[in-house]
Formats: C-alpha cells, sequence, structure tokens
C-alpha cells in the first residue's frame, strides 16, 4: 500500500461514545483480523516485532494505528488525530486505537510477549489526575494480563511531571510496564529519567544516525545507555534499518531491537512464521558472529596495546623501586609515542610530585586548562587505573578510555603498583587514545 499525500477529511462524531461496550459494538472481524469503519476510512491495527538483543528471539510486538482510505490508500495515525475537532473526538480515537490493538493481539492467542501500545499524549496529561480505567476494562473484555501490556509515554515539557508520575505509578501498580518513547527530544533529560523511573526506554535515532557520522557520538551512545542502565531502564533501538546498525546497537549494548531489518509491519501478530523466522535467526547469527569477531579483534588491540608500551613501563616501575627518581627512571618510557605523562600516586591515591612529560610536550597541552596543569598532591583515588592497580597489585592495568583534565586528548593509562622502602605506591602513564581502539 502506499502512503495518501492527501490529508484525511475532518473528524467529528466517531462512534457514539468512549465506554469499552460502545466502542466495541464499531467494530468488526475482516479476515480474521479486527477493524473499525468511520466515515471513509478503515481504522485497523499494524505490528512490528521487536527482539532482544540477548535472547536473540522475539519478545514483542509494537501495535501501530493505521486508516485505509477508499482506493486503499494508507493514513497515518498522527494525519487522523490532526484532524479530531474536539477533545471529545481525540478521547474517543484514541480509546478506538487502544481497543483494536489489544483486541486483534488477544485473537493472536500469545501468552509470552509483549504488547506494546501508545496512549495519546493529550489524552494522558488533559486531566489532572490520570484515569486508567478505561485501559483496566479493555484488559478485562480481551482477556489480556496487564503483565503483557508495555505502554508507550511521552515525557512532555511543561508542569507535567505530577501527571506523569501518577499515570506511571498507576500503570506499574496495574501490573503494566511502561516506557519512554522517543527519549532524547528537547525535553528529555536524565533527572526526569531516574525519578519517574520506566521499565523501558526508547532511544531517539537521532542518536544512531549520529554514532555512524562520530567516533564521539559513539562514545557519547554508548555512555548514555550505561547511564539509562544504571537508572534502572532497559533500552529498545528503534527504526533500525541495515545490518550495521544492528550490529553498532548490539555492541553498544541495547537490549531491544526494532525496525525493518526486523521485519516490516504485519496484519496481525505472530509467536513464529516458519517462512521468516529462518531469516530473523540468519540474521541473529550474521550479527552475533560479527559481534564475537569485534569482541576478539578489541582484545587483541588491547593486548597488542599492553605489548607496546609494558617493556618500558616496567623498567620505570623496577627503576623506582630501587629509588632511582621517576624522572631518570622514565627517560625511556616518555621516548615512546603517544606516551603524555608519567607520574606516582601513594598508596591513598595522591600524587606524589610533578608529571613527567615527553620533552617539548608540555607546549601540546590545551593553554585554556593551564589551572590545572599542575597535578601535584591531586588526589586520583576515584580513578580506574588506581583502584585497578590496589585490587591487583603487581598487575599491568590499561584502563577504559576517558577524557584526560591535562590535555584535549582522550585517553588511557597504563598501571601498576611498586613496592619501595615497604611502602606501596602506584606508577601510571597516560596514552594518548587511537579512535578505533574500542567500539568499531
Amino acid at each position: 500500500m502506499s502512503v495518501s499525500s492527501s490529508a484525511p477529511e475532518a473528524l467529528t462524531g466517531l462512534f457514539g461514545g468512549r465506554s469499552v461496550k460502545i466502542l466495541d459494538r464499531a467494530i468488526q472481524e475482516r479476515d480474521g483480523q479486527f477493524e473499525a469503519d468511520f466515515s471513509s476510512y478503515r481504522l485497523c491495527s499494524r505490528f512490528q516485532r521487536i527482539f532482544s538483543a540477548s535472547h536473540q528471539r522475539g519478545v514483542g510486538f509494537e501495535a501501530f494505528f493505521r486508516a485505509i482510505d477508499r482506493k486503499g490508500e494508507t493514513v497515518s495515525s498522527r494525519q487522523l488525530f490532526s484532524k479530531a475537532l474536539s477533545e471529545e473526538d481525540l478521547v474517543q480515537l484514541d480509546r478506538m486505537r487502544l481497543l483494536l490493538h489489544v483486541k486483534n493481539f488477544a485473537a493472536a492467542g500469545i501468552d509470552d510477549r509483549w504488547l506494546f501500545v501508545n496512549i495519546h499524549s493529550k489524552v494522558m496529561l488533559g486531566r489532572q489526575d490520570p484515569d486508567l480505567n478505561f485501559l483496566k476494562e479493555v484488559l478485562d473484555h480481551t482477556g489480556v494480563p496487564p503483565h503483557q501490556l508495555v505502554v508507550a509515554l511521552r515525557e512532555h515539557q511543561g508542569n507535567y511531571e505530577t501527571v506523569l508520575s501518577r499515570t506511571i505509578e498507576g500503570l506499574q501498580k496495574m501490573g503494566c510496564l511502561v516506557l519512554f518513547d522517543d527519549f532524547g527530544g528537547e525535553s528529555a533529560n536524565l533527572d526526569r529519567l531516574w525519578r519517574l523511573q520506566p521499565d523501558i526506554v526508547k532511544l531517539d535515532r537521532d542518536f544512531l544516525e549520529n554514532a555512524f557520522q562520530d567516533p564521539r557520538a559513539k562514545r557519547m551512545l554508548y555512555k548514555l545507555i550505561s547511564l539509562v542502565h544504571a537508572s534502572g531502564s532497559l533500552v529498545l533501538t528503534e527504526k533500525i534499518e541495515t545490518e550495521e546498525e544492528s550490529f553498532v546497537a548490539m555492541r553498544l549494548h541495547a537490549d531491544f531491537l526494532q525496525g525493518r531489518f526486523w521485519g516490516d509491519l504485519s496484519d496481525r501478530p505472530a509467536r513464529r512464521a516458519d517462512h521468516i523466522q529462518d531469516e530473523f535467526d540468519n540474521n541473529f547469527q550474521t550479527i552475533r558472529k560479527r559481534c564475537e569477531d569485534s569482541f576478539h579483534c578489541e582484545d587483541r588491540r588491547h593486548n597488542l596495546e599492553m605489548a607496546n608500551f609494558t617493556s618500558e613501563f616496567m623498567d620505570c616501575a623496577w627503576q623506582v623501586a630501587d629509588g632511582t627518581p621517576l624522572e631518570e627512571a622514565a627517560t625511556k618510557l616518555v621516548e615512546l609515542e603517544r606516551v603524555e605523562r608519567v607520574y606516582l600516586l601513594d598508596n591513598k591515591g595522591i600524587q606524589l610530585g610533578g608529571n613527567v612529560f615527553p620533552d617539548g610536550r608540555e607546549v601540546y597541552l590545551d593553554i585554556r586548562y593551564k589551572p590545572m596543569a599542575d597535578t601535584e598532591g591531586a588526589t586520583w583515588t576515584r580513578r580506574t587505573p588506581f583502584q585497578d592497580a590496589m585490587r591487583k597489585p603487581g598487575v599491568v592495568h590499561l584502563s577504559q578510555p576517558y577524557r584526560s583534565n591535562i590535555s584535549l586528548n582522550v585517553c588511557t593509562t597504563l598501571s601498576v603498583t611498586v613496592k619501595k622502602d615497604d611502602e606501596i605506591y602506584v606508577l601510571c602513564c597516560d596514552l594518548e587514545r587511537k579512535e578505533d581502539v574500542i567500539l568499531d
């Protein structure tokens, strides 16, 4: 079907009421699917599969509201809702959408998948207290248990947080899951995320697109997904079109995948369809192999990185242990390409003395950060290089990349404990990071 270029005519009158019984009278079953007629349009549900990246199988279906005109062309739900002329029309249309979705899902007889549905923002936020009675009636009417329903809500600007919070609390008390839709727009923020505590967060498509344009954007997306996980929510990536996008989403630890690459919209949900299941299995097998290869490649890079510097780094450590001043002990180490600085910490993470830089490297430090250039006496207790070295004494560690506060660069740090005069110290060496070392 093609998408109609002309907007639908204005919607008025609608279905004669907003109760489940009244709306259900306007629904007919055609070829095993429930639909409703309004004016010259046939209202129906479409479903798209949602997959778990870890389980490598389908875990749910997102329902989409569509209207078909007399020519057989599709009209989007956004066009339909934009033509509702009153709040009453809007409420009836939104409730009809929900009822159609749940009835069609119930008819499929699926008991081990989720149904993802939307509630229109104006209906949700247009009153002081959220009214979830209709949702309860729909579930009772269709026999779908609350734990199979994932309700998608949008975060909005304005003084709506109290209503949004009550809505989320009410849905979760019912036994439903709550999803934040298109997280990452103008109004979305991490502060609200941990306060409102949705179960799942659907990331805006722009995040994935930007990750292909700039390695920094990829790192930021990786960190964002980690932050969402830290808040207690799972992550869904939407509108995945290609194998490459699926691969990146899985490498960045997204929990759920959705989009055309994983199946177009279908008339009805189905637990398994043999003629397409093999394609899904092959897709997962291909991407899983790429993820495994990428992990091993990254592991080899990590080992190579260690091998390139460990000899000079340990020679420096042994000299420090023998009482050689750090500046002299680090002479060969700072001659290596990508070494930014060498420094020594005590067993509490406090830096002893200044930094040892490669000859002339000081001129490459960002002059704007000059107030931070002197790190003698700084406390690095919170940094993983110090923590890793103290947890496993005598072992050379290489940290994950992080933004250096001494230079403009993202760096990684070699660290190892050094025993000198019966005291434990930690020797550290910052290395300029190569962009292709991680998450490519």
